[in-house]
């Protein structure tokens, strides 16, 4: 987002290009059953997940949020459906993320083979966080950078679960999320995340 508009093929070409290892875009389910993706509520002229999947497929791994608006059912379909596509087109290096445990939900019971992400922003019990991603199978947890902590990451690894923070842009912050032993970081700026 740093080079470019977020959610946009000139924004998924440079990370190709700046050699990162995923991208992050964001999916709407559309009242037609499109999967739309936009930050914010698409309109009609936004990329297809399907136009975007193609886009990364065999360059770079897609991280799908999964995005709903004050709606636990719709972000249970969004789940179901995004999902489902994602096993369809067999795609290993994709996978789903979302603030919403609804959403994860629906993803898991459409299509228990793709992998799964809880997002946060605030600061949940560490123990009844990491309880509830281990009962819902989930791959990894996305705290925002504010969150992350040793503990948050040693509780996370002793439970089998990845840890990638988000939004962190700043060098001596990547530097320090590096030395805690997180996995990965999202960043506006990649250049600034060391390879390796």
């Amino acid at each position: 987002m740093g080079h470019a508009p977020e959610n946009t093929v000139a924004s998924f070409e440079k990370a190709i290009a700046l050699g990162c290892d995923e991208i992050e875009t964001d999916v709407w389910l559309a009242g037609d059953g499109r999967l739309l993706i936009s930050h914010d509520r698409p309109t009609d002229a936004a990329l297809t997940l399907d136009a975007v999947l193609d886009l990364c497929r065999g360059r770079v791994g897609v991280n799908v949020e999964l995005k709903a608006e004050r709606d636990d059912a719709r972000a249970g379909e969004t789940g179901r459906r995004v999902a489902t596509r994602l096993a369809e087109r067999a795609d290993p290096d994709a996978y789903v993320s979302s603030f919403w445990w609804s959403a994860l939900e629906g993803a898991r019971a459409a299509a228990p083979a793709v992998r799964r992400a809880f997002v946060f922003s605030d600061s949940p019990d560490r123990a009844a966080l990491v309880a509830s991603a281990r009962a819902l199978g989930l791959w990894a947890l996305h705290p925002n950078r504010a969150y992350v902590t040793r503990e948050l990451v040693d509780a996370a690894h002793a439970a089998g679960l990845r840890v990638n923070a988000w939004t962190v842009n700043d060098a001596d912050e990547i530097a320090a999320f590096g030395a805690l032993g997180v996995d990965g970081i999202m960043s506006n700026w990649p250049e600034r995340i060391p390879k390796g």
